[in-house]
């Protein structure tokens, strides 16, 4: 669906997956008001646009993220959330009582999730809640905040990357996290290898350090990585709470958050049929609270359908196999941007391992699974229901990266 006046509104940040638009600068004061549009481009391995595209995805991504957000403010989903007993299926015995009595839960109760999601975008270019739209759109409206990047310090051949200007009384900004949940250790989970390398690791996080792939973990792990570096990388909690500029109420505040907003999603993914493994959620700080940011897709997500994988896996299973020196070659080059402030896919570039297009046959598989998920979660097959996600699951099984 094209969007009536979209060339007025400009391009401030051309991303991998999606641009950005702002109808409104955001200043320290007040959030603005940005247009995502999200395109039908991937990326896998954090590498950026890749050479080819996925026909839908982009429509797909924000139809679904709309959905979630829209879901996840109301306060009725909440209380639902506790009627229902979520919280009795956490093995954990402390984690359960931790979240059952935590502030965290006590506010969504009362007012939802805060997000940055105002509505979409229609074809008169109007913002527009999902239920009135007459047909999928690319473009979110939602509230715009500075993104402010730390800052970079040379000493003895490391980058070092520091986040002292962050602090709890700064307003309208992108929190430098990525939060990442993890229910279990599918196939192409880091958490594998990382357990690999450091089995203390898994004592900090309360995994089993014998932890098998295809296995489920004792409670959800909540993990945090940098998000406005050149190669985002693991840190501690201490970390993540000195970097965000956070309180330690806060910080906790947020932690239970994401826990909560998991474990609700999980929930949701099992309602329609798929089994959620593993995600990342952005936050944002509006005002001087938190909100949910960026998008909910399968992009962010690690799904499966009948134990076969339906999410961006398939894509980098994909890559892994027939184009190992472009995987190998990410590998190497995530390193070299830890000492060098080069992007990815210049690195890899001068590697001689740049990424060629896909198979027309897993594109199109691909865009059915976009497809498919966001008709299946939104109740409506509003890409004409051309996408069965059995066939789906069978198409990528064949190719070998399901």
């Amino acid at each position: 669906m094209s969007v009536k006046g979209i060339g007025k509104v400009p391009v401030i940040y051309v991303g991998s997956v999606k641009n950005l638009r702002q109808k409104k600068k955001a200043s320290a004061a007040r959030p603005g008001v940005l247009w995502f549009e999200y395109t039908d481009d991937y990326s896998v391995f954090d590498y950026g646009k890749m050479p080819d595209a996925i026909p839908d995805k982009g429509a797909a991504a924000a139809m679904m993220t709309a959905c979630l957000f829209d879901e996840v403010a109301k306060p009725q989903t909440w209380k639902d959330f506790v009627k229902q007993g979520v919280l009795d299926k956490v093995k954990c015995k402390t984690m359960r009582r931790e979240l059952a009595d935590s502030q965290a839960l006590k506010n969504l109760q009362a007012s939802g999730m805060a997000t940055h999601y105002q509505g979409v975008v229609d074809e008169d270019g109007k913002c527009a809640p999902l239920s009135k739209l007459r047909k999928p759109s690319n473009v979110l409206q939602v509230a715009g905040v500075r993104i402010i990047h730390p800052k970079v310090t040379a000493i003895r051949g490391q980058r070092l990357y520091n986040y002292t200007m962050f602090g709890p009384d700064m307003k309208n900004h992108l929190a430098p996290l990525e939060c990442i949940f993890r229910f279990g250790l599918p196939k192409g989970s880091s958490l594998l290898r990382r357990l690999a390398k450091n089995p203390e690791y898994a004592e900090e996080i309360g995994v089993s350090a014998n932890a098998k792939e295809g296995s489920t973990l004792f409670r959800p792990v909540m993990e945090f990585s940098t998000k406005l570096e050149p190669s985002d990388r693991y840190i501690s909690y201490e970390f993540a709470m000195n970097a965000a500029g956070m309180e330690a109420e806060e910080f906790k505040n947020l932690l239970h958050s994401m826990t909560l907003a998991a474990l609700w999603l999980k929930e949701k993914f099992a309602s329609i049929g798929l089994k959620l493994w593993d995600g990342k959620f952005e936050f944002l700080r509006m005002g001087t609270g938190l909100a949910l940011g960026d998008a909910i897709t399968p992009d962010e997500l690690r799904l499966t359908y009948k134990k076969l994988q339906i999410s961006k896996e398939p894509l980098r299973q994909y890559h892994k196999i027939h184009q190992p020196k472009f995987a190998e070659a990410m590998d190497k080059a995530k390193k070299i941007a830890q000492r060098k402030d080069r992007a990815l896919s210049k690195i890899v570039a001068d590697l001689g391992a740049s990424p060629t297009p896909v198979d027309p046959v897993v594109i199109s598989a691909m865009s059915d699974m976009y497809a498919g998920i966001t008709e299946r979660l939104m109740g409506k097959d509003i890409f004409g229901g051309r996408a069965d996600l059995g066939d789906v699951t069978k198409r990528l099984k064949k190719l070998g990266i399901g």
